[in-house]
């Protein structure tokens, strides 16, 4: 594609324009507002790669022998500019459950060649809710291959029947006595305050790891949570943005709690980059701790199950959704949708009390 940028200042900052010959055209694109002009090459830079791949949209004959691994390729450098490297490779590993397709003209792949992946994956005995997830991010690639680039007018995926799972979700909370029991056998202080920050503050591992002393208001007993450790490439890990808006809060901490990490603080020196817990492999860590609470006689348990201890014990004591979504960093449907069981489980106790009542 032919194309010049030409950078100049405009409106007390810097603008870009992008002159690019599309069908025979010339055409432009600019944008401006930018306080430098680093930082207008960078978005220049961006626009430019999302016109080279806008440049080959139209349904012509480039895109006749495409194959589906040619098309994904492609698409997946455009993803990379909007999505997190965390997504990314849950696409990249969605989409090896689909590499039979690989060879195939994107044109010519119909729901037959992708039912027969998904049946294989119900034959390798995946949980039925991960395949409805991989499945998902594959309809993403169809439908950008619909509405973006044009190449097809209908999507493989429409038709495709995933069987709804009938399997009891092993996400479980842990009772009062099981978490003090838990505390209470681990010696490692460093699991130890993980524990705590995932069962009594409802923090992610990824916010875990990105917390920083000065996260910590040890006066008014909070934490501030506005970052965490996560990939930020495929072979870096670093601080990131969090998961959501609703992400970015400030939680109290209850005094066990508070009391595990100033002895924490005490009795080990400072990080580099000032973190609480230290650990650069996020994916490595969880299955440490998976073989660690099994050791404590705790199997199939994971962190992320101790935040949904915290989420259940909250919403089981008469906190009302609203204020539970805050703390938990989650929209209020969400909440409602994840928890909803617990409340079934108020009304039936309630119930109970009734009929002695009365």
């Amino acid at each position: 594609m032919q194309y010049n940028i030409l950078y100049r200042e405009k409106d007390k900052g810097i603008q870009f324009i992008i002159s690019y010959k599309f069908n025979g055209k010339w055409k432009q694109k600019s944008k401006q507002g930018f306080k430098s002009k680093k930082e207008a090459i960078a978005a220049a830079d961006k626009a430019l790669d999302i016109l080279k791949l806008n440049s080959k949209s139209n349904i012509t004959t480039d895109y006749e022998y495409i194959t589906f691994k040619d098309f994904v390729d492609m698409y997946f450098k455009h993803l990379t500019l909007y999505k997190e490297a965390n997504t990314m490779l849950l696409y990249e590993m969605s989409i090896k459950h689909f590499k039979t397709l690989y060879a195939f003209k994107l044109k010519e792949i119909n729901t037959l060649d992708v039912q027969s992946c998904i049946d294989e994956m119900a034959q390798n005995k995946l949980k039925y809710s991960t395949i409805d997830t991989y499945v998902a991010r594959i309809k993403v690639i169809f439908n950008a291959a619909i509405d973006q680039y044009k190449i097809i007018s209908t999507s493989p995926i429409d038709n495709v029947i995933i069987k709804t799972s009938k399997e009891q979700s092993n996400k479980r909370a842990l009772t009062q006595m099981e978490f003090n029991r838990l505390i209470a056998n681990t010696k490692n202080p460093k699991y130890k305050l993980m524990f705590l920050l995932a069962g009594t503050c409802g923090l992610r591992v990824g916010e875990i790891l990105g917390l920083t002393w000065d996260s910590i208001d040890f006066k008014g007993s909070t934490v501030n949570i506005t970052k965490q450790w996560k990939n930020i490439s495929s072979s870096t890990t670093g601080f990131g943005e969090l998961k959501s808006k609703n992400s970015y809060r400030t939680v109290p901490v209850p005094l066990e709690t508070l009391n595990a990490l100033q002895e924490f603080h005490k009795n080990n020196s400072n990080d580099i980059n000032n973190r609480i817990i230290v650990y650069k492999n996020i994916q490595g860590l969880s299955q440490l701790l998976k073989s660690y609470f099994k050791k404590c006689g705790f199997d199939n348990l994971t962190i992320h199950e101790l935040r949904h201890t915290y989420a259940t014990r909250l919403i089981s004591n008469g906190i009302d959704f609203k204020t539970a979504a805050k703390l938990l960093g989650h929209d209020i449907q969400q909440t409602m949708r994840t928890y909803a069981h617990v409340t079934d489980d108020m009304i039936d106790r309630a119930t109970e009390v009734i009929n002695k009542i009365f």
